[in-house]
């Protein structure tokens, strides 16, 4: 076929069609017979769709025989099926739930040639990596970074419980206090930002490395904070925290919201705590405690991207947010003013109210 013709009726209802359809493959076929009928050549109509010259004959050919522009929609029966039906699609996902060290392949996770073998060894066909690629886009998978996710632990709703009882219980003339130490590093945390496209983004180390530990604690009641910066972070450091804690808070009964560190839980410290309450907190739950929330901020604003000249002076850097920040401001940005703070109820009680 070397010329389409068509009347101004059936040019109305190609229009009509390339505007209405949702199909991408109808609509193509509809724009190359109506340039087709424009006198272009099938060559350039190839050209432009990127497709070749014979795919656009048989769109006319098809077209001119019905005369009808449904004719150029796909049909039950019609156009190239999934190579994967539903079956190897559930097979796919039984893959994806499990890890490939499970079938004896010493990979750590799921690739797309790794999942082709896979897939051949169970069903004996071989698929693309690309076919199983538009597989797991249908079944909404995408490649993407892992992060470290820690199994919770499993007695963390009783030892919460149990927390808040503790507290509700303790004297008159008591403080609650959340305790927490964060490391810091001369090479700097890195952090996204903006940077020229095809350029690699580069933070400058003057190769020597360094660390300390900040030691902290805030008055869950008045934001009033404490901090010790160590060199390291063992038991006899943990202590020092201990020391000043009590030369602040002379009087008064301490109890002590910390995490089972080694440093915290070792016998010199328990016993350097000896009429403190330590309230443990549950086991791999850093959000639980509202210093968490003061080293990533500290670290976001002070540490990320820049290597300071010495330790020391990062140190300074990094103590001066911390302190600068109100008792209020503390308390809100730890989240500790929070209607979903999981104390709130607990530290309603007015014993907490430092003189």
């Amino acid at each position: 076929m070397s010329r389409l013709i068509l009347t101004p009726g059936q040019r109305r209802r190609l229009r009509r069609q390339l505007v209405q359809t949702p199909d991408a493959r109808v609509l193509r076929r509809t724009l190359a017979v109506l340039e087709f009928d424009h006198g272009r050549s099938a060559a350039d109509i190839a050209r432009m769709l990127g497709v070749t010259r014979q795919s656009v004959y048989n769109w006319a050919y098809t077209y001119a025989q019905a005369l009808d522009p449904q004719a150029l929609q796909d049909r039950d029966g019609r156009g190239r099926h999934r190579l994967l039906g539903e079956d190897q699609e559930h097979l796919l996902e039984a893959l994806l739930a499990g890890s490939p060290q499970d079938l004896g392949y010493p990979n750590a996770n799921w690739t797309a040639p790794l999942l082709a073998e896979a897939m051949g060894v169970a069903t004996g066909r071989c698929v693309s990596d690309d076919t199983l690629r538009r597989a797991l886009h249908r079944l909404d998978y995408v490649w993407k970074r892992p992060r470290y996710d820690l199994d919770p632990d499993p007695e963390r709703g009783g030892k919460k419980r149990r927390i808040r009882r503790q507290i509700r219980g303790l004297a008159p003339r008591s403080v609650v206090l959340a305790e927490d130490e964060t490391d810091l590093l001369l090479f700097p945390p890195l952090r996204a930002g903006w940077s020229k496209r095809g350029e690699a983004a580069r933070v400058s180390l003057s190769g020597r490395n360094a660390r300390r530990v900040i030691f902290g604690a805030m008055n869950l009641r008045t934001g009033t904070r404490l901090f010790v910066p160590r060199h390291k972070g063992r038991s006899a450091d943990f202590q020092a925290l201990l020391a000043e804690v009590r030369s602040a808070y002379r009087g008064w009964h301490v109890a002590l919201l910390l995490d089972e560190d080694s440093c915290h839980t070792a016998k010199a410290s328990v016993a350097a705590a000896g009429g403190m309450t330590l309230l443990w907190l549950p086991k791999r739950s850093p959000k639980l405690s509202p210093m968490d929330t003061l080293w990533g901020q500290g670290k976001d604003v002070v540490s990320a991207d820049k290597q300071y000249a010495t330790i020391d002076e990062q140190v300074d850097r990094f103590l001066c947010h911390p302190r600068s920040l109100s008792n209020q401001e503390a308390l809100h940005t730890s989240g500790v003013l929070s209607a979903n703070f999981w104390l709130r109820g607990a530290l309603s009680k007015e014993f907490c109210v430092l003189a």
